[in-house]
């Protein structure tokens, strides 16, 4: 089972992906982890200034991360990816997106002690990040392989976040998948 993860930041990605991946005994691929580790190499200890700084300039960051999922996506049957373009280079996973209000989110990453390449100190400040990198994220996948990930219709699955718990997201979530792979084994 291939299962992509897509959405805004401070949305529950991670968190699904890892309660996904224990559930279904899938492995784990997330390329903002990989991008986390980019931005740090080149000295930046935020992966919002990061993208919009040095990723906007030098997109062969983007398409070597990109490339790295498409072939994972291809050499590989049992994962869950959290990757904003996942349901782009893996069309054949189960393709997930999790939505969530931008101020819902920012608390989330605020509050998030494990987010060590954020540095967002106030809500507002995290707001804006949030906004920023979205907004520059969208700009660079529309210019480089023309998706929008804001487009729902990419997705067999959308979900709002924003008031419920992960419970309850991966409840709704497992529903959906378990409710698709018995219609795909008919």
């Amino acid at each position: 089972m291939k299962i992509t993860l897509a959405g805004s930041p401070g949305s529950g990605k991670s968190t699904l992906r890892d309660m996904l991946a224990e559930h279904y005994g899938l492995d784990i691929k997330g390329t903002g982890d990989f991008m986390r580790k980019l931005s740090t190499k080149h000295g930046y200890s935020d992966i919002t200034e990061f993208i919009s700084e040095y990723v906007s300039e030098h997109p062969e960051m983007d398409k070597q991360v990109d490339e790295e999922q498409r072939i994972y996506g291809e050499e590989n049957d049992d994962f869950v990816l959290d990757a904003h373009l996942g349901f782009h280079f893996v069309p054949d996973s189960i393709r997930i997106c999790l939505k969530c209000d931008t101020a819902e989110s920012a608390r989330r990453i605020l509050e998030d002690k494990k987010r060590t390449t954020e540095d967002a100190k106030t809500f507002s400040e995290s707001i804006e990040s949030s906004m920023k990198r979205r907004r520059v994220m969208r700009k660079n996948y529309q210019n480089l392989y023309k998706v929008d990930i804001d487009d729902t219709k990419n997705f067999d699955f959308v979900i709002d976040t924003t008031s419920l718990s992960y419970e309850e997201v991966f409840e709704k979530v497992i529903s959906f998948i378990d409710h698709r792979i018995s219609i795909d084994k008919v």
